[in-house]
């Protein structure tokens, strides 16, 4: 009989050595792969919300009143616009406690809203002063000429060339706390900027650096309007979480139209 030889111990250490190196590879080209998708997923996540951040500011800055921003400490403040109208009689001389204006909708909502004329100057726009750009609103009635009352007597400072006036809400602002981008509202009229306000906070990101490479970010920036151009704010937000990084900017125009 045949005698049937098996293998020897050179032969097995020189497979399973072949099999590690080859189990080695495979689990090394694995890993890079799942590696590379999580960084992936990461990275398209910070893109995510980053985008979705720099839109929600962009969309409330469209609807700005010109003149009403203000930047500082890493805050930015403005008054959105409700609605608006044209008036047919504005008092100048002599106060008053309401105006004559065309019918318009008023969108429905709480807190306090301002009847503003003529924003030419962005302080005159964040304290009440008679004469003054701005006052309380308290009812609109009437069609097709409307009646709009105001909190109190007054007479404005200046009447608007196209004899446009606003409805205004409270001021809002965003402000990058630490890593973390927040939005205030609710805070009422301040004669100076707080920044950031003292209440009405909401969170709407997180990981924002005000820092790269050891050069200071500025995430907001403001260029008043001039006679050849529109006033633009440049939003710069820059997010770093565990070792992934996306930074975004982003162009804003705030129409001059008073």
């Amino acid at each position: 009989m045949k005698q049937q030889r098996g293998f020897n111990l050179i032969e097995l250490i020189v497979v399973i050595t072949v099999l590690g190196i080859i189990m080695g590879g495979t689990a090394s080209y694995i890993t890079q792969g799942m590696t590379a998708y999580t960084d992936t997923v990461r990275r398209e996540e910070l893109a995510n919300v980053g985008r979705a951040t720099v839109e929600r500011i962009a969309r409330e800055l469209r609807t700005a009143l010109p003149n009403s921003i203000r930047v500082s400490n890493n805050c930015l403040e403005f008054q959105a616009v409700v609605t608006g109208s044209a008036y047919l009689t504005l008092p100048l001389d002599v106060a008053s406690n309401s105006m004559n204006v065309a019918a318009f909708t008023l969108p429905a909502g709480g807190g306090n809203r301002y009847v503003v004329v003529y924003p030419y100057t962005t302080g005159a726009l964040y304290t009440i002063s008679n004469p003054g750009p701005i006052i309380g609103f308290n009812s609109v009635s009437g069609a097709p000429t409307a009646t709009v009352t105001f909190t109190a007597a007054h007479r404005f400072s200046l009447a608007s060339p196209y004899q446009r006036f606003f409805i205004v809400s409270d001021p809002v602002s965003f402000c990058v706390v630490g890593t973390e981008l927040r939005r205030y509202s609710g805070y009422g009229l301040n004669t100076v900027q707080a920044a950031p306000p003292a209440s009405g906070t909401a969170l709407l990101a997180e990981n924002i650096q005000t820092v790269d490479n050891s050069v200071v970010v500025t995430p907001f920036s403001y260029a008043p309007g001039t006679l050849k151009r529109n006033a633009i704010i440049d939003l710069d937000l820059r997010y770093f979480i565990d070792g992934e990084w996306i930074r975004l900017t982003h162009e804003v125009q705030i129409r001059n139209v008073l």
